[in-house]
């Protein structure tokens, strides 16, 4: 099989900086880093472009509108198809449905055949209706699912791929940046911890679905019989969204015990210096990006059984998991953590590893490149 670099068209239509922009990016510079010739092209004014530019990669960008518009989508479809002939492009990957048409539309007017990708990343079902149909069929070589729920999303569909173009390939993180080592003190101060206090954290962007309005009946439940447990919110939220959570924490009897620290830069050191973390996500979770963090940064994990969690930890090994919406479940759970300092070590230990073996970036590009060569085949 040829082994040349790749020329890889990356699209990615997101707006904000969530875990599944993450993970293309992430994809955008271990590709770089092996030799491969990524090009990288996301949504004007948003998160990807703003990302790209602080860390001066090249890239490029489309208006993606989120519903259709004709002439937007014309703009945006005769811009696609002077780039990829322009960078004479092998193969294009896209990441969500918006990009997922629009290179699908700009590949019916290119000369050659350039096999297009989907990586999906979400567990929400794709609609089975005939436009559907007509893109996973005739328009798309390959589909890449970050755990088997989010394969099995995909329905009916799956039948319309060739054999053997559906695979799952979990994520990675950077195990270097995410590491028990940073574990430090000062942090913990910062949320408030005393030298004998346990750190139990939620890192996630506040929305409903990631489930912090659980956690906090949870702390409020665990208050009285654990003194010494400290609670963290932390995640990307303007003070307009954080302020519900505070109304919640005060009226539970819990605010001077829960620091609500917003978006943090250096996420791996607040990641390394709790005792506890926690997903408490209710609903959609095709994978969990923290989940994989936090094993990588050594700390035992409680998380809720939804999406591809379950795929990714090991219940009662790198994690606890729990029913989703269930706050004295949540709490059970983190208690069983605070009560004991092996089974904190025990679990979190195993994470370390699991993630290690798991969820390395040469693991993810490996199996990434080797699927692109596959759909490059035929």
């Amino acid at each position: 099989m040829d082994m040349k670099p790749l020329k890889i068209l990356i699209i990615n239509s997101g707006r904000k900086w969530i875990g599944e922009v993450a993970h293309c990016f992430t994809l955008y510079e271990e590709l770089r880093r092996r030799g491969h010739r990524p090009t990288l092209v996301c949504r004007n004014g948003w998160a990807l472009m703003h990302k790209a530019r602080e860390l001066g990669y090249p890239f490029y960008t489309l208006q993606m509108h989120g519903r259709f518009r004709l002439r937007g989508d014309m703009r945006d479809i005769l811009k696609l198809r002077r780039l990829i002939q322009q960078e004479k492009i092998d193969l294009v990957h896209c990441h969500r449905g918006k990009d997922h048409w629009l290179a699908a539309m700009a590949l019916l007017f290119t000369r050659r055949r350039i096999p297009l990708v989907r990586t999906r990343h979400v567990v929400m079902p794709v609609k089975q209706h005939l436009f559907n149909r007509w893109l996973y069929k005739r328009r798309t070589a390959g589909v890449i699912a970050v755990s088997h729920q989010t394969a099995q999303s995909l329905g009916r569909l799956q039948r319309y791929l060739p054999p053997g173009r559906l695979r799952v390939v979990y994520g990675a993180v950077d195990l270097e940046q995410l590491s028990p080592g940073r574990r430090n003190n000062a942090v913990r101060a910062t949320c408030g911890a005393r030298e004998n206090d346990l750190l139990v954290g939620l890192v996630a962007r506040v929305q409903r679905i990631k489930g912090q309005e659980y956690f906090l009946q949870a702390a409020a439940l665990l208050g009285k019989k654990f003194p010494q447990a400290r609670f963290v919110l932390a995640g990307r939220g303007d003070e307009q969204r954080y302020e519900p959570l505070k109304r919640i924490a005060s009226e539970l009897g819990i605010a001077g015990r829960v620091a609500f620290l917003g978006y943090q830069p250096d996420i791996a050191s607040l990641m390394a210096s709790l005792d506890v973390g926690v997903v408490a996500s209710i609903g959609s979770e095709g994978s969990s990006r923290v989940a994989i963090e936090y094993m990588a940064s050594g700390i035992p994990v409680v998380a809720t059984r939804v999406g591809g969690i379950p795929e990714l930890v090991e219940d009662g090994k790198t994690a606890i998991l729990v029913e989703p919406g269930n706050a004295q479940a949540l709490a059970d759970a983190i208690g069983r953590l605070i009560a004991s300092a092996d089974l904190r070590e025990s679990i979190g230990k195993c994470g370390r590893e699991r993630a290690e073996r798991l969820f390395n970036f040469d693991r993810f590009i490996r199996e990434t490149v080797e699927f692109y060569r596959a759909c490059l085949e035929k």
